[in-house]
């Protein structure tokens, strides 16, 4: 009996047991922490279980899926959320190829540049949030000040009660704090592409523009999909900005679907059709990331 155990904690005679012995607190944690809340949300989502009768599971099929895709309400969130990924993800993309294209030349303060520009995306989003939120204020604002100042406006703007502002002022907040992580991603493909190229290029008569659609566009394909892949979960998953910058107004007009989901959790306690709301959520998420995967394996 002590020779077989003994034998189990002799960790120098197996690779394997120590590798399980190492990984098992990290895997019951696993468990714990996002096995069980998704396993138990799942069963939920079939009850009629509110906050006030949390401990009364009713059985009711899918008639919380089927209440999720005829809710007005879910639809115009799922809407403003598509918007929302559409935009910043453009946005981001756009800027990130062109400031990486820019980091990787040389110049003067260059590391300097490449460290400053990591601070917006290593803000919490809660900070963030705040930051913009008084810089937008509608009446302390630095944006109102010197639009004022500067004679574009004749009084202050109350720009996320305005439906005209708000939307957009979300969409640049994300842009701001996100878009430093495509220029990462993006910056490290760059790096890969031999300078030889673009001398032969030279030598070849093209352009700096003609060069960047013949030879770095195609060759950072895979960095700019998985930036893609991520900035799109992320943008799917926001919950801070919106609710910290406007709470989902004015109206509904910035509620996106995270949002909704949680108005309908821990606002309105309907926790049944949260759950379904949330796993309709992960089959969105989990079918754009296979869009994904599946158009950047063709390209390759």
């Amino acid at each position: 009996m002590k020779t077989s155990i003994k034998n189990i904690f002799n960790f120098e005679k197996s690779d394997a047991k120590l590798a399980a012995a190492l990984i098992a607190p990290t895997f019951i944690l696993v468990l714990g922490v996002v096995a069980y809340p998704l396993i138990y949300s799942f069963v939920m989502s079939f009850g009629d279980v509110e906050f006030a009768n949390i401990k009364d599971y009713n059985f009711v099929g899918f008639y919380q899926f089927k209440k999720v895709f005829s809710d007005p309400d879910f639809l115009n969130a799922v809407k403003v959320s598509a918007q929302f990924i559409f935009f910043t993800v453009f946005i981001k993309l756009v800027i990130g190829t062109l400031v990486a294209v820019m980091l990787k030349e040389s110049f003067m303060g260059r590391s300097l540049t490449r460290a400053l520009i990591i601070i917006p995306w290593a803000t919490p989003y809660v900070v963030v949030g705040l930051m913009w939120k008084w810089m937008l204020h509608s009446k302390v604002g630095v944006f109102n000040y010197l639009l004022l100042k500067l004679g574009i406006i004749d009084a202050y703007i109350p720009f996320l009660s305005t439906k005209t502002f708000a939307m957009p002022f979300v969409i640049t907040a994300d842009v701001w704090q996100g878009t430093p992580f495509f220029i990462i991603v993006i910056l490290a493909g760059l790096q890969t592409i031999p300078d030889e190229l673009y001398e032969a290029a030279h030598m070849d008569g093209a352009s700096r523009i003609k060069a960047f659609f013949k030879i770095t566009l195609p060759l950072i394909k895979f960095p700019l999909y998985i930036s893609t892949i991520l900035g799109t979960i992320f943008a799917i998953n926001s919950f801070d900005l919106f609710f910290v910058l406007t709470k989902g107004g004015p109206g509904n007009i910035t509620t996106n679907a995270t949002l909704f989901n949680w108005n309908n959790a821990f606002k309105f306690y309907h926790l049944s059709y949260a759950s379904a709301i949330s796993y309709v959520i992960l089959l969105f998420s989990m079918t754009l990331t296979i869009g994904y995967v599946t158009l950047m394996k063709k390209e390759k």
